[in-house]
């Protein structure tokens, strides 16, 4: 009992100041990707930067970055050491601060990334309700159609559609998605008359190039479903790009609830067989939050995502 007391009383007095101090600097290093930019940052001699991420280096007895002249890259281990301490820290100053009376609103750097067209079509509209809740809270929303690397290019929350890989990932399904097969009205004055499925292979189709959505599309009508093989004569990534082509004229297209509801509300767009459940040739359809797998999440994380579901469930 006695060497076990021991053993814990060692581990605390090593818990010195310096200690956090070399893990702040750690996180602002792997952030930076560079001593040269913390240095100046803090106002200190990059040296010392360097000193301190040998020092914590040789605490874990790990290294943490693979230095070259011109570049310095994470390693694996700092990847995943990040991933724990940073969320950790940030608890602790919100402790510091409740300890000191002091009224704690979240903040930091917040790094988003979600579809163009979500980002556009329905985040955007609610960023200005957030900012005024949260204005300690920095917002990087990063619009892309390209699967981003959540861990590799460090985002605290990425935004999926469709159906989710297994991963070590973490994932809560923020809304289903239902699909509506659209056209102008102007496209369906002039075109072939569309009275059951099978008629839309006569039509121009456009498309995403998503392998579940530019492949097949099925169709379901009570205990009737049809699979239907589809051959797009234009495909994007974009879903404002194949709305903005369908209120064009150009042809039918498959697209989600939220992408479509205000067009068809004004009459843009005419909804094609609306007798008819349509989907991709996978049914499983929602958006998904998508978290790194932490102990711990962050404050800003957890209001953003709160918000988010108190505004689009």
């Amino acid at each position: 009992m006695h060497n076990k007391l021991g053993c814990r009383q060692n581990i605390n007095a090593e818990l010195a100041p310096m200690d956090m101090a070399k893990l702040k600097i750690f996180v602002a290093v792997y952030r930076a990707k560079s001593f040269a930019v913390v240095a100046k940052q803090r106002d200190v001699a990059a040296s010392s930067i360097s000193r301190a991420i040998a020092g914590l280096e040789e605490d874990l007895g790990l290294r943490l970055f693979q230095r070259t002249t011109r570049t310095l890259r994470p390693t694996q281990a700092a990847e995943r050491y990040f991933l724990r301490v940073e969320p950790l820290l940030e608890e602790l100053d919100l402790a510091q601060q409740e300890a000191l009376g002091e009224t704690v609103q979240p903040s930091g750097l917040l790094r988003v990334s979600a579809s163009s067209s979500f980002g556009q079509l329905v985040l955007a509209p609610l960023l200005g309700k957030f900012q005024q809740a949260y204005p300690k809270i920095q917002l990087d929303l990063d619009l892309s159609d390209s699967r981003v690397d959540l861990i590799a290019q460090q985002f605290d929350l990425v935004i999926r559609h469709g159906r989710l890989n297994d991963s070590s990932l973490v994932a809560r399904k923020l809304v289903d998605v239902n699909y509506q097969l659209v056209a102008s009205s102007t496209y369906l004055k002039h075109a072939t008359k569309i009275r059951q499925p099978s008629d839309i292979t006569q039509h121009n189709l456009l498309g995403f190039t998503y392998k579940d959505l530019n492949k097949q599309w099925l169709f379901s009508q009570g205990n009737t479903s049809h699979k239907l093989a589809i051959k797009p004569s234009i495909s994007l990534s974009s879903a404002a790009a194949i709305k903005q082509c369908v209120n064009n004229d150009m042809g039918l297209a498959l697209l989600a609830d939220w992408t479509v509801r205000e067009d068809l509300k004004s009459g843009k767009l005419v909804q094609v067989l609306s007798e008819w459940q349509v989907t991709g040739a996978n049914s499983e359809s929602a958006i998904w939050l998508v978290f790194p797998s932490r102990a711990f999440m962050p404050n800003k994380v957890a209001v953003f995502s709160e918000f988010l579901f108190e505004h689009l469930q």
